[in-house]
């Protein structure tokens, strides 16, 4: 007998308690554990691949944004040397205009300064015409020894002036 409970390949009551224990803890694993367990994995598949769904949103939505950002960015530069072209334009008209008014009040004193020259010309000749005149009846009533009348006078300064206006 000895012989026969030492072989390992007949069964004994051990083996079958074990097979029921191992075929309960199975029914119960099955049955508690493993729902539960299987839900939470699910779960957690499902969050995961959410997570992986809004990653990529994001993604996507970065991209975007950072499409835009450079767009405005460009327009921005865009605007920024169209400011700068019409500034230098409105500059380059301003000092244009500046010329333009500095020459024409240049050109204005140069002519009042032109009229204010022919205007004391004219004063002084006037001037030298009514001295000379009177210097040369001076002269003429010296020489003549005489007063000479006004008629005379005049017609003495005529010649004299005349005279003058030859010698030039």
């Amino acid at each position: 007998m000895l012989a026969s409970s030492t072989n390992i390949l007949l069964p004994d009551a051990t083996l079958i308690v074990e097979v029921v224990v191992f075929l309960g803890l199975l029914w119960i694993l099955a049955r508690f554990v493993y729902p539960p367990l299987v839900r939470a994995i699910d779960q957690r598949q499902q969050r995961i691949a959410q997570s992986l769904r809004d990653a990529e949103d994001a993604e996507h939505r970065l991209a975007a944004v950072h499409e835009d950002v450079e767009r405005m960015l460009e327009e921005a530069r865009a605007q920024s040397r169209d400011i700068v072209a019409r500034a230098h334009r409105e500059a380059s008209l301003e000092a244009d205009e500046v010329r333009a008014r500095a020459r024409e009040e240049a050109a204005a004193f140069t002519e009042q300064a032109r009229a204010e020259i022919a205007a004391e010309r004219d004063r002084a000749l006037r001037e030298l015409r009514s001295q000379f005149g009177a210097l040369v009846v001076a002269a003429a009533a010296k020489v003549l020894g005489e007063a000479v009348d006004q008629r005379a006078h005049r017609a003495l300064i005529e010649r004299s002036l005349e005279s003058l206006e030859n010698l030039r």
